[in-house]
Order: structure tokens, then sequence, then C-alpha cells
């Protein structure tokens, strides 16, 4: 890695973002930790920078191009399309590719430094001295805040990265647990499936232990200082990384495993009603937290030029533009037949199914016959904008991003219940009645009506294929534009025998670009080119 690892470039890069937190004197020249990180709450100042480095963005970008939730615009005059992004074209040198790499590596750097820097700063304290005691508390808050990070930032390589996350001996991505200095002769190999998994189980185990309270029970993570709610690393976010890293890993002791993290979140979070998922998605995701929600980036009006994935595409629909991209209508047509009473009718406010208000801006045009339209009325006539996410107060481009939230573990241990619904011990068992009871717990929460009932309920649950599909088709309706699609197909689409991500014939008649398999090596990301070329001991994806 010594593309990602050049100590210089990133120290600077860490000390510009925390401008707040000390005085260069000089320019050109790199500051010393020790300058920069004189106290703890300057330490607090590194860590939230860190927040604002997260490729969020980045992240639904790919995701809303590259997969089956987006079609072409009225305004579009070749974004998304000439540089591949919407036709499956996926290559060593792929900008979101290596956008998301050195950006989670970029911030481990940062995350390894300042911990030495804590290390540092802990030489001499004496607990028995009050003020030290305060001061190696506050430390340890932060030092299990930077565990925390570092767990995430890893599953998240983890998950783009790894071509078979059920294969412990398969390849996953490089372990980056120590200091990088000045010796660009290191080149880091990719760790294991099974070392990855257990460096980020033991740096969350560091990070709840470093929090403890004297009597051995849990403590919080999140403490204050700053750095409370669902914008920044808690109890419930730890577990969180795990019941994803688990029901991607897929073996019997990962689904215990599974279990056991969700009923410790169970404990604190829970579905949102109607009311709280409509109001999840627009201005008051900014400030508010929601027992739903469990880990969002915050971005905030004067946070440079961050904007939400694709809020460029679909923002000019808000104030009468022509959007370059807008929903695929082989996602409409799912959120249409949510609501069977509805299906097949033109937009209307009156609907009762959430998920199809929140994802469908209310100025878009439904043509009813638009699979017999030309290209070009089709274009006109069948107009549908994208209304999550909408944008924030005075920064109608930026948005707080959901990256964790409980109906998405809520579906997580739907597989583990499809999973074990397969059989118990030798005997086949072929149940999965639970899976179909969490998916109607989730359809009762988003039904407007309020009345304990769903809409309509999936009918097929008769087979594990069976119950995987029903659980990737609700994660699609569920978390359109929430930059999951990519990664929901790469872990289930083979198990739920899905054709992979198929968009309707009217939105590639210009392309070609129909399908892509479920199957496909475009389901993992390639080592970006980069670092192919500068570490001599980087092995690229199978297909790259």
């Amino acid at each position: 890695m010594k593309k990602i690892f050049l100590s210089a470039l990133f120290a600077s890069a860490l000390l510009t973002g925390c401008s707040d937190a000390y005085d260069i004197d000089q320019a050109g020249v790199v500051t010393e930790e020790s300058d920069v990180f004189r106290t703890p709450a300057d330490i607090g100042k590194g860590i939230r920078y860190v927040y604002a480095l997260f490729p969020g963005e980045t992240e639904i970008d790919f995701d809303s191009f590259f997969t089956d939730e987006l079609g072409v615009g009225t305004g579009n005059a070749g974004q998304g399309i000439n540089d591949g992004s919407y036709t499956f074209l996926l290559q060593a040198g792929n900008d979101n590719a290596q956008g998301i790499w050195g950006s989670y590596y970029g911030v481990v750097n940062r995350l390894n430094r300042i911990l030495n820097r804590i290390d540092e700063m802990m030489v001499g304290l004496n607990p028995s001295v009050a003020a030290d005691k305060a001061s190696i508390d506050e430390l340890n808050n932060h030092k299990a805040h930077i565990y925390a990070l570092r767990a995430y930032s890893h599953y998240k390589l983890f998950a783009f990265f790894t071509p078979d996350y059920t294969n412990p001996n398969g390849l996953s991505v490089i372990k980056f647990d120590f200091l990088q200095t000045d010796d660009y002769k290191r080149f880091e190999k990719r760790s294991t499936v099974s070392e990855i998994v257990k460096f980020i189980e033991d740096d969350i185990s560091k990070a709840k232990k470093l929090v403890e309270k004297p009597d051995g029970t849990p403590g919080n993570l999140n403490p204050g200082g700053g750095m409370t709610g669902t914008g920044y690393a808690s109890n419930e976010m730890l577990e969180s990384i795990l019941i994803k890293m688990y029901s991607m890993v897929q073996s019997a002791a990962a689904y215990e495993k599974l279990e056991t993290s969700f009923n410790l979140l169970d404990a604190s979070k829970s579905i949102a009603d109607v009311g709280t998922y409509l109001a999840m998605f627009g201005e008051s995701a900014e400030t508010a937290d929601f027992t739903e929600g469990i880990f969002k980036l915050n971005r905030v009006p004067t946070q440079g030029g961050v904007q939400s994935g694709v809020a460029a595409s679909w923002y000019p629909a808000r104030v009468g533009d022509q959007p370059y991209m807008e929903m695929g209508r082989s996602l409409y047509n799912e959120l249409d037949k949510l609501e069977p009473a509805k299906q097949g009718t033109p937009y209307s406010a009156t609907r009762l199914e959430a998920r199809y208000l929140v994802s469908v801006f209310s100025n878009s045009k439904v043509a009813t016959n638009y699979a017999s339209l030309t290209p070009d009325k089709y274009k006109t006539d069948d107009v549908l904008n994208i209304g999550k996410y909408t944008g924030i107060t005075n920064r109608p481009l930026m948005n707080s991003l959901w990256m964790f939230r409980y109906t998405d573990m809520l579906l997580a241990l739907a597989e583990k219940r499809a999973f074990e619904g397969q059989y118990t011990g030798t005997v086949a068992l072929n149940d999965f009645s639970n899976v179909e009871s969490i998916i109607f717990n989730i359809r009762v929460n988003r039904n407007i009506a309020g009345d304990g009932t769903a809409l309509v309920m999936p009918t097929n649950f008769s087979s594990a294929q069976a119950a995987y599909a029903r659980i990737l088709e609700e994660r699609r309706v569920e978390f359109a534009f929430e930059g999951q699609r990519f990664l929901d197909m790469k872990r289930l689409g083979v198990r739920a025998g899905s054709p992979g991500f198929v968009r309707d014939p009217q939105d590639c008649v210009s392309t070609g670009a129909c399908n892509l398999p479920a199957n496909s090596t475009r389901l993992t990301l390639p080592i970006p080119r980069s670092e192919m070329v500068s570490n001599p001991n980087m092995v690229q994806n199978p297909g790259f």
C-alpha cells in the first residue's frame, strides 16, 4: 500500500483538516502530531473531523448508477453513461473504487496516528491524581471511539473488495493496524477473510472494554463531549457492524453471533412507525435522532462541497428543471405494487405506502402506458423524479445520510431465519414463517393507515431460495438510494436465485445495458490500479 501510506501526505491532510486545533507557522512544513494534539479536547476535534471523510456520497453515487436504481433522465447529455457508470463498466481504474479504497484507508491512517498520539499523552499520567484520572478517562473514551471507526472502515473495505465472504481462507483486504512511517519499502499483502473478520471483532472488543464500567457492566461509547447521537459511534453502531459482517460470512457460527448482537441492539432500537419513517429523509434528518436510526453521516450547511450521491441528478426536479437521471422504471414498478389498489395508476399523494411516498418525488409524471411509448415519448411522458433525499436547510444538494438503520438489522436477522429454516440438525425443516413475520412487521409499519395491517404481502416463502428472494425484494424498496443495492445483490443474489440487476427495457434501449447477473465478478470492486502499480505484493480481484 505504498501509494496509500505516504506518511507526509496524510499527516499534512490530517493537520489541515483539524485547523481549529492548531496553528501552522510556516507553509509547507508538516507539523508533528504532538504540536497539534496537546489536550484530550484536541483529540476530540481530530476525531470529529474524520466523520466528514467517510465516502457515503461516493458509495451512493456508485450504487445508484451501477445497479438498477436509476433511469436516464430528460436532461441527460451523457452523464453517467459516457464514463460507464450506468453501463455496468467496471475496471481497475474506476474512480469510485479508487475513492472508496483511498478514503477508508486514508481515514484509518488518520485514526492510527491519533491513536499513537493518545498513547504518548498517557505516558506519565497518574490515575491516583484527580486531574490525571479525568484525562485518562477522556483519552480512553477517545481511544474506544477510534477503535470503533477503524472497525467500521475495515468492515466497509471488507464488504466492497472481498470476492467471497464465505471462504475464510480467501483474500480480503489489507489489515491496517500500524503506524505508517517513512519506510516506503514496506509493501503489505491482503489478509484473509478470517483475519479481517477477527481484526474487526478485536477492535470492537477493545472499544467495549475501554468504556466498560468498574463493575464490569457495559459502558457508553457515546459519552458526550460534543459527540453524541446517531451522528457518532455508539454501542448500537458497534453491534450493527458485527451484524452486517456476520450476514456476509453466512456460517452457522457467524449467524449465532449475529443474533447475539441483534439482541443487544434490540434493547434500545426499534422499527420506526410510519410518521417517524417519513421524517427520516428530509430536513429533520439534519438534527433529529430517531429510534430507528443507528448511525448517519451528519452533513451541515457549511461543510464544503459535500453532497449526496445522486442529489445533483434529482435536485433539479425539485426546482422545475430537467434532471439528468431519474428513478429506474423497474424500481418504480416494485414500489408501485406495494399498494395493489393503486398499482398502475398515476402518482398520488394519498398513497398509503410510505416507501413509495418517500422515494417518488411529488412532481413525477407516471405514464400508465409507458411500456408502449416510443423512446422519445417515454423520456418526456414518464418522468420519475426521486424524493430521497431532498436536502437540508440552506443546502439543497446536501443530506445527512443513514448508514445503519434498525430495519437493516431486522432484515439481517431474517437472513439468519432463512438459513436456520432449512433444517434442524440433519432433519429437513423448511419453515420460513419467521422470515414472513419479519417482513409483515416492516410492511405494517410502512402503512400510513396505521391500522395494524400490511397493504400487501409476498406469498411465496416455500423454500430457502424463496425466503432469500423475498428479503432481497424487501431490501430493494426499503433502502432505495441508500447505497445498499450493490452489496445486497453481492451477498444475497445467488442464494435468492435472482437474475441480478434488471432494468426495464425502456431504460436500456439506448445503451443495451439491461442486466448484470447476480454471479458476475463485477459485484466485487477491483483493487484500484494505482494500488496495483505501487504495491508488488498486491493481488487483483478475479475478473479485472
